[in-house]
């Protein structure tokens, strides 16, 4: 029981503190207040609520009382549900049971996804505001740079699968494809229409 009451605690202290950090947390706060979201996991096989509340969220392992929605889906899933047009497509492949306000899960969802939390200021109230800026703009070049270079890895990979190793075709061969579908099919509703007239 310890085993799931420790991390819970921590992720609720967590998940509260991040909430305290961003001013507009109270207004995306209000719109989930005393509303219950369980999340059951696969992996884990046991059932997580979450009840919001204008003060911040509250997480439990308990799953005895009713909730406005429950999401039943794999970790690995979780992240597309930030777009609500995967809902529908994930729900067809299923890798995903709602039951319940599908939006309520979005919105509590938003609640951590639209954070703003200005980190040099708040790095500048611990060691003030010079060394904070310095540190920030570190951050910003070294996210820069590495952006950068995954851009260019990402670059490496396609030319490699596309011009070495002809694994995948590029835009211009799959442009030329698709318009060779398109006159094939042409040719074919012409003959099928010249069958029909004889």
């Amino acid at each position: 029981m310890l085993w799931t009451v420790l991390p819970t605690s921590a992720a609720e202290a967590l998940a509260n503190h991040l909430l305290s950090l961003d001013s507009a947390s109270s207004a995306r706060l209000q719109k989930v207040a005393g509303k219950r979201l369980r999340v059951t996991l696969t992996e884990l096989g046991k059932p997580l609520t979450l009840q919001a509340s204008e003060q911040g969220v509250l997480l439990s392992w308990v799953d005895a009382d009713s909730v406005d929605c429950h999401i039943i889906t794999r970790l690995a899933v979780l992240p597309e549900l930030q777009d609500s047009a995967n809902i529908t497509r994930l729900i067809k492949a299923d890798a995903l049971d709602i039951e319940g306000d599908p939006m309520l899960a979005q919105q509590f969802s938003q609640l951590f996804v639209a954070l703003d939390i200005d980190w040099e200021e708040q790095l500048s109230q611990r060691i003030g505001d010079v060394p904070a800026h310095v540190v920030g703009q570190a951050f910003k070049r070294s996210q820069q740079w590495l952006q950068q270079r995954l851009a260019e890895q990402q670059q490496w990979l396609a030319d490699v699968l596309i011009e070495e190793k002809h694994i995948l075709v590029g835009s211009q061969q799959m442009a030329e494809f698709k318009q060779q579908v398109q006159q094939l099919r042409a040719q074919v509703d012409k003959l099928e229409r010249a069958l029909k007239t004889r």
